[in-house]
């Protein structure tokens, strides 16, 4: 069972899925999933922050900076995404002294 994901949750990509730019936003084929889920541009941009451990405030922090949203937003509508992300296994929660 995955682990919830929260404020204070590290995460980092897997290396399993596959991804690719089409049109500016990243589509992920995962094999093991035997699906690919498409991203949109918010997606796609977490999708590059998690290409080094990162925690899920520090997310919200940089989206609040280039995005006009609040917190409650980000927490209300990203922890989902971020949660299926775990989820399906395209990433990993880790531990914080497993970030760099």
């Amino acid at each position: 069972m995955a682990l919830d994901v929260t404020i204070d949750s590290v995460m980092v990509r897997d290396s399993e899925p596959t991804a690719a730019v089409l049109d500016g936003d990243i589509v992920l084929l995962s094999l093991r999933a035997g699906a690919y889920f498409g991203l949109n541009h918010v997606g796609s941009e977490i999708w590059r922050m998690l290409a080094e451990p990162c925690r899920v405030g520090r997310i919200f922090e940089m989206l609040m900076q280039h995005h006009a949203v609040e917190l409650e937003t980000l927490s209300r509508e990203v922890t989902p995404f971020l949660q299926k992300l775990v989820d399906e296994r395209l990433v990993r929660v880790i531990e914080a002294g497993e970030a760099r």
